[in-house]
């Protein structure tokens, strides 16, 4: 597994709230460039998240798939899902899960009268079974705060690409193998988190070279 990159869930800048999202139907300097040819291509990467609330709506026929979700910033929206290409497994969008959602835009849809996130390539979204506040309260622990120990808190940036890792998700950074050890019980209840979470920040957001989806 490579190493994540060093960013935090709390930077808007690449995490958005839904606030905070281009409009699907405006050139948003902010987050896209207008090439030559007239195509629109973004200036990097970002990433929409937020906790499902309901997914009692995720049956509509005419709106298809549809769930409601609250983001960093308590407010509650709805993502609609019109798979035109990739998999995901929609038995996963249930309450009381995170999903993430990469190149995200706001959409007017006239049978809600308001906006929503309209998804059609299902590889851009991830959906991982834990609600948000333990999200970010692990991505605190564990990403944001990559220059010290996990352990005793120690500065590790002297160390460099030596200091140790946890071998499983490479997020949690340590002083010494032997802080390692000490963390690994404490640690064990959040390696599987923070092996999702690589996932989410394993890729370059300050510059855009191609569209970068979850899975292939």
């Amino acid at each position: 597994m490579a190493l994540p990159t060093h960013t935090s869930l709390q930077n808007r800048l690449y995490f958005p709230s839904f606030g905070e999202l281009p409009q699907a139907d405006e050139l948003d300097n902010t987050y896209f460039t207008e090439q030559p040819n007239g195509m629109l291509l973004p200036n990097r990467t970002w990433t929409f998240f937020g906790e499902i609330v309901s997914d009692s709506l995720s049956q509509l026929s005419v709106l298809g798939h549809r769930v409601e979700v609250r983001d960093v910033t308590g407010s509650v929206h709805s993502i609609l899902f019109f798979p035109t290409s990739g998999s995901l497994n929609m038995e996963d969008l249930r309450t009381g899960h995170t999903v993430f959602v990469r190149y995200a835009m706001r959409c007017f849809f006239s049978d809600l009268a308001t906006e929503a996130i309209k998804v059609e390539e299902l590889n851009f979204v991830k959906v991982i079974a834990m609600n948000l506040d333990t999200l970010l309260y692990t991505a605190s622990l564990y990403f944001d705060r990559q220059s010290n120990c996990a352990s005793c808190g120690a500065n590790v940036a002297p160390l460099g690409g030596a200091a140790p890792r946890c071998e499983t998700c490479q997020a949690a950074v340590y002083c010494s193998p032997a802080c390692r050890a000490a963390n690994a019980p404490a640690h064990g209840s959040f390696c599987r988190l923070c092996c999702e979470l690589s996932e989410v920040f394993n890729l370059s957001f300050d510059s855009f070279i191609e569209w970068v989806p979850f899975r292939q």
